[in-house]
Parts: structure tokens; C-alpha cells; sequence
């Protein structure tokens, strides 16, 4: 390990800097994570921190692992020491030991967002809604909101509601807070509100905790929101030294609560801090750089740099615009072919990138249509797959048989021949008794009970194997990964997923699950099945990215950290990306961030940058696509486009048609034509605004809109407007614009 050749002279700047308050302005691909690592490592053996004085907080699970690895690989004998985790890891952790304090134990069980939205269907239900009603999401957004400003319902008063329908969310909200206290559960949100809660209502642990953390360090502190912020001001004292590493230009999650002004702000509320700003880039070409620094330039909230490489120029910027979404899908199919047979290029190094999830269809069937590997990110994660839920809500009753949430997932799974009234029931009596489903099972009487004999026997006999478990496990004779193997195969959960037709491969899930766990224990020997159980609860999007020969399809919020050699940045139009409710919700500051995310997507390729658009009409926004205002930005202006045709010669809208004025247009391009209506279709394809169009009923009329999927807008002269099928048989062209 060697500073001085390892790192550039910014870099070294800020690992070997003394100040006690430290903001480091890293670029995209300036190294950001080795600083960081490099940092911990300076501080271990070179300012003889001891390790376990150190908290490092990174943005994802797996960079805080990597990040670890490259620590230890370093320093080999700061392994058991070192603290490097996210937010709600590190305060699931904190609670773990500290929660007593609030009457909860410490194996309390951790909601994902999918328990959380079944939890809150389940209360509507209960109060007449059903389950599918607007009241869900408005109610887990009141929710978000309210835990943003760490308020709790007793923390609400309404005199006056703020919408329609805050009052049956706030009751909905305060359900929602006991049936999980009941369940001893936290959502993601109450790690970091009872984390706050105890630090600043409990002195003795506050103080205890600031001594442990001499350094903290964060990554991507671009990100970070008010809560985790007061978190750790919580965890600081006047000599605790902050070092913050982020980009303001990569502040891409206000819309969950990132606060971009508390790392702009940074200088003005702590005394003497230095910024460092790191601008030269590992990662991409200068000609993708250039792109990226003249669109975010655009942006006023910002700590000026511009990034520079010492590699070359690079292979310019294409820009593609296709005359419909079907066209610019097969046009990345057809570059991803030539890449891969052309130029021996493989999928992985190939991304797609897309502002919104709901414009990759057409590119999976131009994917599947040319026999191109592909997997999507930011869809069903595997720790969401219902067979892996399943199993681990087997899981989460062996540490927390108070857990509700996870009782009522597998009270018939297997099938017992336990229906919904039976549940009902079960519910209702242990509501009765104040038990919580378990225990209430585990001591029911079979002759004194209601509910019937022989679904109380399968739940009673289902218990059993769990406490044999958790004995099992607590008596730690045999790695636990064979113990919960056992328990799984034993409740006949194979027998049952078997039934179905992809029983295969929900097997091999499980399987594949198994196998996860085992390789945790291999890199984790002293670690508990409680930590492992915590871990899988906090996973987010991008500890799901795999390895693989496919091209990567995913959301630029998703690809936030990644690269790729070779990166489509797809469906650049207006109202897509930048995206028309984002700025129409936050007007100026929206459309800063809709950039700042456009600079994001562009900064994770390293070699060669696409950028495409489409001229289709979008039933999404009711009207026809425009190109984005990045394009121009950027300096990728329309008029370089590989396509060889282009409805938009600029930026500039295209002419408005206003139908009132009558049907007088221009036909002086009419040629004679020979009429033909009896085909099945007639083979046109390629319409473009001003064609003659002669149709078979209504006469001679002019294209004025393309809408996509075929359909063409005619404004005939006797019949006015129409939209039809652009190859029915019953119309012919009467002239092709030039």
C-alpha cells in the first residue's frame, strides 16, 4: 500500500488531509470509493486510529462490502473491527442491542416494502375498503412522508385536513403503528426514527456511542436525507471528525427524501471545512464527458467542476432519433448485434438505461425477436419471489414468534385446509385473548377451542417444528443454513410448490437460497442467524445485479454506481426524460434533478454513449413525442442522427395544425394514381406528415399526425379529421412528401 503512487494529487489531498471537518466533491468515475477506502486505510496505519473508532456509512450493502474487503485486503487485522454499513444496517445493528430500552426485543422482525403494503391492504379491508383501493398508496405515501419528518400519529394533529382523505389515513397510520408493535416489527423507516428516538431520549446510551466513533465517514452524501443527518449529528461530539464524500450533481433521490442542500450547505453550518474537488475521471472518454459536462453546466444548484480524463477522446456520441418506439428498439438491437459480431463485444458489457419502466417492452421484443440475451433490474427482486417470502417468513417466526405478519403468510402454507374463515377466527379469538397468532396456537385447547380440530392439530404440529428449530439453532450444534434446510422440507413445502407448473423452478430458488446462506456463513463464520436474516431484509435493487452474458436493462436510478463499457440511453423525448410530472410537481428544481439524472445515465459508460429518442405518438401523454431539451444540452444536437430520416430537422416544436380553419389544404404535390382496394393491406409503412392519402370512402386527404403503432391522423376534404390504420387496404398514397 503506497499513497503517494496509489492515488492521484487530489486523491492524496483528501486521504492524507488533518482537517477535522472534510467535504470531498467527487466527480462521476474520480475514484470516489478508493478515496474512501484509502481514507479508513490512512487512518488505521497512519494516524493509528483503532479500528473499531471508525464508522464508515455507504449507500448500498454491497459497496459497504466491497468496500470492507478492500480495507482488510489492506489491513488484514482490522477485519473484526471495522463498521462499514448503510444507514438502516447500521441502526437495525444499534437497535439490536439498545431497543430494550423501548420494551421491544431484540430479535424484533424487519418489514420489507411488500409486508408493509400487505399490512395496510389487510387494515383497509378491515374497514371496508377493498384492497386495490386509492386509499392504499395514499396512505403509504402520507406514511413516507410523515416518517421523513420523524412523526409518529400521536405526533399529528388535523384541524384543518391538507387533502381530501388525511384523516382516514392518519387512522389508517395509527393501525398501521400497532399492529406492528403487536408483531415486535420496524419498517425500514423505524430503524432510523427509533434509532434517533433512543440517542436523543437516552443520554447514557447517546454518550456511550459518541465515544465508540471517533471518524465517521460517508459515502454519497449527496443522498443523504434529514433523519439519517441528525443521525449523525446524534452520533457526534466537538472533537468527532466528519468526512463526507459525495456530488451534488448526482443527487438523484429527493423524491424519497434526499435533501441536496445539506452537503451544499455544509460549509456554512460546521467551522473550518475544507472542500476538495476531485475532477479527473478513471471511468469514461473525453468525448462522453464533454456531453455530460455541458448538459449539467444547465443546472444552478451545484459545486462548479468539469470533469477531465487522460485517456483519449473516445469514439463520439451517437444519436439515433427513430421514427417510431418500435423503430428506435430495433435500432439498439441491431447496434447491440453488430457490437457482439462485429466487434466481439459481449452482452454484459452493454447496458440499456430508461428514465421509467414502462418503455422497455418494446425493446424486450426487439431483444427476443433477434435472439439477444437480456435481464431487466428493478422488477421483482429475488428476495420478493413468493417461494423465497414464504420460506423466510418460516424464518422470521424461529427469532420473532411474536410476528403476525409472517404468521398469517404461511397459516396455509403448505395448504393446511385452513380457509379464510377459519383464519378469521384464529384472529379473532387471539385478538380476544391479547396473544399474538403464535403463542395463541401454541396454547389453544383442542377441546376447548372454536376453532376446528384438525386445522389446530396441523398449526400445533407446524409450531413444534419451528421450537425444534429454534432450539436447534440456539444450541448451535451444526451450521444453522442444514437446520433451516430441515425445517423447510419437513412443513412439505416441496410437496407443494411442486404442484404448480414452475415448481422447478421455484425449487432451485430455494435452493439457490440455501446456498445463499451458506456462503454468507463461509465469509461470516462468527456471524448469527439473526444478522443474517437482518441482512436480506435490508438488500436494495442493486445488491440483486448479477453477473451474466445479457445485456443489462434497468433504470438510470437503478444503474446509480455502476458502468458499462457501452450504455443506451433510450427514449430521450420530452415528458419521458426529462419526465413531465417530475416537473410539473417541482417545477425548476424538478427539472435541475430530471438533469442531474440525465448526467448520471451518461457518466456510466466508459467507451462508447447512444442516445436515442423516437418521433411517436405516446398514449402515456396523450400526444406526439418531441425530443428531450438534453439533446441540445449536451451538445447532441438532432441534426447528427444516424437515422436517415428524422421528422425533426431541430429542437424546435413542429408546426401546430388547427382544424378549425377548415379543410382547405395544399394538394399540389397530387399525382395520378391508380386505385387498387382490394388487397388484404396495402403495404405502406413509411407515412410521413403532408402524404396525399386517397381513401376508398372518404376521398383525398393530407397526413397531419403520425400517432405510432400504424396509426395515422387524416384530415380529409370532405370529411375532416380521422385516425386510421396506416396499411388498411381501403386507402392508397396520392403523393410521398419529399
Amino acid at each position: 500500500m503506497n499513497f503517494q503512487t496509489d492515488l492521484n494529487e487530489m486523491q492524496l489531498k483528501a486521504v492524507e488531509t488533518d482537517s477535522q471537518y472534510v467535504r470531498v466533491i467527487a466527480g462521476a468515475g474520480s475514484g470516489k470509493t478508493r478515496v474512501l477506502t484509502y481514507r479508513v486505510a490512512f487512518l488505521i496505519s497512519e494516524k493509528n486510529i483503532l479500528p473499531w473508532s471508525i464508522l464508515a456509512i455507504t449507500f448500498t450493502n454491497k459497496v459497504a462490502n466491497e468496500m470492507k474487503q478492500r480495507v482488510v485486503k489492506m489491513l488484514p487485522e482490522s477485519n473484526r473491527d471495522l463498521t462499514i454499513r448503510t444507514f438502516h444496517s447500521f441502526a437495525a445493528q444499534f437497535l439490536r442491542k439498545e431497543i430494550r430500552v423501548l420494551g421491544f426485543p431484540s430479535t424484533f422482525s424487519i418489514l420489507d416494502e411488500e409486508d408493509q403494503t400487505k399490512l395496510i391492504k389487510d387494515i383497509v379491508a378491515n374497514m371496508g375498503y377493498r384492497r386495490g383501493d386509492k386509499i392504499v398508496g395514499k396512505t403509504m405515501g402520507y406514511i413516507s412522508r410523515n416518517k421523513l419528518k420523524e412523526k409518529y400519529p400521536e405526533d399529528i394533529k388535523i384541524e384543518k385536513p391538507s387533502f381530501e382523505d388525511e384523516k382516514t389515513c392518519l387512522e389508517i397510520y395509527s393501525i398501521y403503528e400497532d399492529e406492528k408493535n403487536k408483531s415486535y416489527s420496524l419498517d425500514f423507516d423505524d430503524l432510523l426514527l427509533k434509532t434517533n428516538y433512543i440517542l436523543t431520549n437516552y443520554s447514557d446510551i447517546r454518550m456511550k456511542w459518541q465515544r465508540r466513533f471517533a471518524h465517521i465517514l460517508i459515502d454519497e452524501f449527496q443522498d443523504t436525507n434529514d433523519v439519517e443527518y441528525r443521525l449523525v449529528k446524534l452520533l457526534s461530539h466537538p472533537d468527532t471528525s466528519l468526512y463526507v464524500v459525495g456530488d451534488p450533481d448526482q443527487t438523484i433521490y429527493t423524491w424519497r427524501g434526499a435533501n441536496q442542500n445539506i452537503i451544499l450547505n455544509l460549509i456554512k453550518e460546521l467551522p473550518n471545512v475544507e472542500t476538495i474537488v476531485l475532477e479527473r475521471n478513471y471511468r469514461s472518454s473525453q468525448n462522453i464527458l464533454d456531453s455530460a459536462n455541458k448538459l449539467i453546466s444547465h443546472n444552478r444548484l451545484r459545486v462548479a467542476k468539469n470533469l477531465f480524463t487522460r485517456q483519449n477522446k473516445g469514439q463520439p456520441v451517437t444519436v439515433y432519433s427513430g421514427t417510431s418506439g418500435k423503430g428506435e428498439a430495433d435500432f439498439v438491437a441491431r447496434e447491440i448485434q453488430k457490437l457482439v459480431k462485429g466487434d466481439n463485444r459481449s452482452y454484459s458489457e452493454i447496458a440499456v438505461l430508461y428514465r421509467s419502466n414502462y418503455v422497455t417492452m418494446e425493446f424486450e421484443t426487439a431483444f427476443a425477436n433477434r435472439g439477444i440475451p437480456y435481464k431487466i433490474y428493478g422488477g421483482q427482486k429475488f428476495y420478493q419471489r413468493r417461494e423465497i417470502k414464504d420460506v423466510l417468513a418460516y424464518f422470521r417466526l424461529i427469532t420473532n414468534d411474536k410476528d403476525n405478519i409472517a404468521f398469517e403468510r404461511i397459516i396455509n402454507v403448505p395448504a393446511r385446509g385452513i380457509g379464510d374463515m377459519t383464519i378469521a377466527k384464529i384472529k379473532e379469538e387471539a385478538e380476544r385473548e391479547n396473544l399474538p397468532l403464535y403463542e395463541f396456537i401454541r396454547i389453544a385447547d383442542l377441546t376447548k377451542s372454536s376453532i376446528p380440530p384438525k386445522a389446530l392439530l396441523k398449526l400445533k404440529s407446524m409450531i413444534e417444528l419451528i421450537g425444534i428449530t429454534r432450539t436447534k439453532i440456539n444450541e448451535n450444534d451444526e451450521v444453522f443454513s442444514k437446520t433451516l434446510e430441515d425445517l423447510i422440507w419437513s412443513v412439505g413445502y416441496k410437496d407443494y410448490i411442486m404442484k404448480e407448473d414452475d415448481g422447478d423452478e421455484r425449487i432451485e430458488n430455494i435452493k439457490a437460497l440455501f446456498a445463499d446462506i451458506r456462503h454468507y456463513l463461509k465469509a461470516n463464520p462468527e456471524s448469527t442467524f439473526d444478522e443474517y436474516l437482518q441482512n436480506i431484509a435490508l438488500y436494495s435493487a442493486q445488491d440483486d445485479v448479477i453477473d451474466g452474458d445479457f445485456v443489462t436493462l434497468m433504470t438510470v436510478h437503478t444503474a446509480k454506481g455502476l458502468e458499462y463499457p457501452i450504455v443506451f440511453v433510450v427514449r430521450l423525448n420530452d415528458g419521458v426524460f426529462p419526465h413531465s410530472r417530475s416537473v410539473a410537481e417541482s417545477g425548476y428544481s424538478g427539472l435541475e434533478e430530471e438533469r442531474r439524472l440525465a448526467y448520471v445515465a451518461m457518466t456510466r459508460a466508459k467507451e462508447k454513449l447512444y442516445l436515442t429518442f423516437c418521433s411517436d405518438f405516446s398514449y402515456v401523454l396523450g400526444g406526439r413525442l418531441l425530443p428531450s431539451q438534453f439533446l441540445a444540452e449536451s451538445g447532441n444536437d438532432v441534426a447528427q442522427t444516424v437515422d436517415t430520416y428524422s421528422p425533426y430537422k431541430s429542437l424546435s416544436k413542429p408546426k401546430e395544425y388547427h382544424f378549425d380553419d377548415g379543410p382547405n389544404l395544399d394538394f399540389s404535390r397530387d399525382e395520378p394514381i391508380k386505385q387498387d382496394f382490394s388487397a388484404k393491406t396495402n403495404n405502406i409503412d413509411d407515412w410521413r406528415e403532408g402524404d396525399i392519402v386517397i381513401h376508398k370512402a372518404f376521398g383525398k386527404g393530407k397526413v397531419v399526425g403520425l400517432e405510432g403503432d400504424g396509426i395515422i391522423t387524416v384530415l380529409f376534404e370532405s370529411h375532416g379529421l380521422k385516425s386510421l390504420m396506416g396499411n388498411h387496404p381501403s386507402i392508397t398514397r396520392g403523393g410521398h412528401k419529399a
